[in-house]
């Protein structure tokens, strides 16, 4: 392997070798042996005298389970952005992806200058584990009930891997978040998503006399449009449907050119089903909407047009929500793409049926 010029790589590299070499707890002959190379020749690379032939790299990598990549060292923003493309890109990871990231966020979370960047990363990287083991859940009690239908069990299995509504208020109910965001603001009281967090859990479980106290509380730190959002919200949930609709009117009509209020509008009607509305919202929104775009609008168009049994419509939105990835984004392979790849493949199975 020739490091020519790049003598801090081939420093590091010997470095590295050892350090991985002790921490898997071998001797040099034992690694040795197993290169099927002589104790010297390790000891060289060690002392950065020699360096590994590339042909070596591989079988290196492999006994030390990490990347070719991470046996030189690598800036730390770059592993940090090389793990944060990986969970968005794949739709499952490798078990030698998954152990190098959470091995190397680990062991970077005492570096205080990528500390909050791998914990970020952290979380991402299980969350995206998580919904993998959800999808396989899925499919287990969906085969489950194929093999019982009549299994209280594996009905509760399914939902809870699809995330579904249940009855049982212990279940159910939000007292964690809750708990969680009434301190959250009250360390961060300038911080308005915080109350929004907490607003949006007091009004899922009916705590509406501490939500209106919140919302006060946010109107301090920043009166716009989402005040009057969550003022909607408030009389909907006290039953007052006319009246709620008449407030989010008002505030599309003062903030007439933010896309965000139209994108709110369309959620709040498609969620009782009024999809024509919610389809022009959704319309108008990614219209005000500046470059690069999301593509929310396209998938809630996709969904609602599904609904309505319109799977032409629906593969349409689909090839919309990859244009803007590809137009808006340069997003042209991954997971991001392959996800509404999938659902076109089944809406035109659908239509042949």
């Amino acid at each position: 392997m020739n490091l020519t010029g790049q003598g801090e790589k081939k420093m590091n590299l010997g470095k590295k070798i050892k350090n991985l070499r002790l921490r898997k707890s071998v001797t040099q002959e034992e690694l040795a042996e197993h290169l099927h190379i002589s104790a010297q020749a390790i000891s060289k690379w060690e002392n950065d005298v020699t360096t590994p032939d590339i042909q070596i790299l591989p079988a290196l990598s492999a006994f030390f389970g990490v990347t070719i990549d991470e046996l030189f060292e690598v800036e730390a923003e770059t592993h940090l952005e090389r793990i944060e493309n990986m969970i968005i890109a794949e739709r499952v990871l490798t078990k030698v992806d998954y152990d190098y990231a959470e091995r190397y966020l680990k062991d970077t979370l005492e570096d205080n200058k990528h500390k909050a960047k791998c914990l970020q990363l952290l979380a991402e990287l299980y969350n995206h584990e998580a919904d993998v083991y959800r999808s396989q859940a899925e499919y287990y009690a969906k085969a489950a009930l194929e093999e019982n239908p009549d299994s209280k069990d594996n009905h509760v299995s399914l939902m809870k891997a699809q995330q579904g509504t249940a009855k049982d208020w212990n279940y159910i109910n939000h007292y964690n978040r809750i708990t969680y965001y009434q301190q959250f603001v009250k360390t961060n009281p300038g911080y308005p998503r915080g109350y929004m967090y907490l607003l949006d859990e007091l009004i899922a479980d009916g705590r509406l006399k501490e939500a209106k106290t919140v919302l006060k509380d946010m109107q301090k730190v920043r009166d716009d449009s989402r005040v009057a959002m969550y003022e909607g919200e408030l009389l909907w949930a006290e039953g007052k449907q006319e009246e709620a609709f008449g407030v989010w009117q008002g505030m599309a009509d003062k903030d007439a050119g933010n896309w965000l209020v139209y994108a709110y509008l369309a959620d709040r009607y498609a969620g009782i089903a009024r999809y024509e509305e919610a389809i022009e919202y959704n319309k108008k929104a990614f219209e005000l909407q500046p470059s690069p775009k999301y593509v929310d609008a396209a998938e809630c168009m996709a969904h609602i047009y599904e609904i309505l049994g319109n799977y032409p419509e629906a593969v349409r939105a689909w090839e919309e929500y990859i244009r803007v990835l590809h137009t808006e984004w340069n997003c042209i392979e991954g997971e991001s793409v392959d996800r509404p790849k999938r659902e076109i493949t089944r809406l035109k199975e659908l239509m042949e049926i």
